[in-house]
């Protein structure tokens, strides 16, 4: 019986192996994401990771972010840098915003306007580096190309708009939940914007991945 119990094809130890190696991945991301300069490689590469070994049960959770993580270094750092300055810009119109509301003054209702601009950024941030992790383009396609795609998928759209602005509004209330809220939220996301890229992937890409997956695991 319990051998049965830890043989690896056991759903309950597979379940259990995939959670650890979750929060492992969240912890990863954390501690790439600490020079604020490198959270778009990091965060490409804890979709890419999610994708092949939390969900496709590909080993070696370690080789697969890093060969991410460095493999899309340059293009997600100079994508990043891009929404860096958003997001900053945005943070700052809210406050700025958020002050003439507490004064009484009607201009300060424009801080929900830019909250919704930040949740829209927020999901097109999580399109344009999910698809860095899984296509190859240059700069400019890929900021074009996720936009078509989240504006042609309005309800994955919406549900990966929620989740963002969750995850952010959970992880800044309660810092203690960021060590592993984000890798739940990942795995929910992978689960959402796969359902749009396999729409745009040809039989033959989707039949080589497979075959690709089950050989390394």
């Amino acid at each position: 019986m319990m051998a049965g119990f830890f043989n690896a094809d056991n759903k309950l130890w597979s379940a259990v192996n995939s959670a650890v190696d979750a929060i492992i991945l969240n912890v990863m991301w954390l501690f790439t994401c600490i020079p604020i300069i490198t959270l778009g490689a990091a965060t490409t590469a804890f979709y890419y990771t999610t994708h092949k070994v939390i969900r496709n049960q590909r080993s070696g959770i370690w080789k697969e972010y890093w060969s991410s993580f460095k493999g899309n270094f340059k293009q997600a750092t100079k994508t990043w840098l891009i929404f860096l300055v958003m997001f900053i810009m945005f943070y700052l119109d809210i406050t700025i915003c958020t002050e003439y509301l507490k004064a009484g003054d009607k201009i300060g209702i424009m801080a929900y306007f830019f909250l919704g601009l930040t949740a829209l950024a927020l999901m097109w941030f999580m399109y344009v580096f999910a698809y860095i992790a899984r296509f190859e383009d240059n700069m400019k396609t890929t900021l074009k190309n996720a936009a078509i795609m989240a504006f042609s998928h309005p309800g994955h759209s919406l549900i990966v708009m929620v989740i963002m602005s969750a995850v952010v509004f959970v992880c800044s209330t309660y810092i203690m939940f960021s060590w592993f809220v984000p890798a739940i939220a990942m795995v929910f996301l992978n689960v959402v914007l796969e359902k749009v890229f396999r729409k745009y992937m040809s039989e033959d890409e989707l039949e080589a991945e497979q075959e690709n997956d089950m050989m390394r695991r």
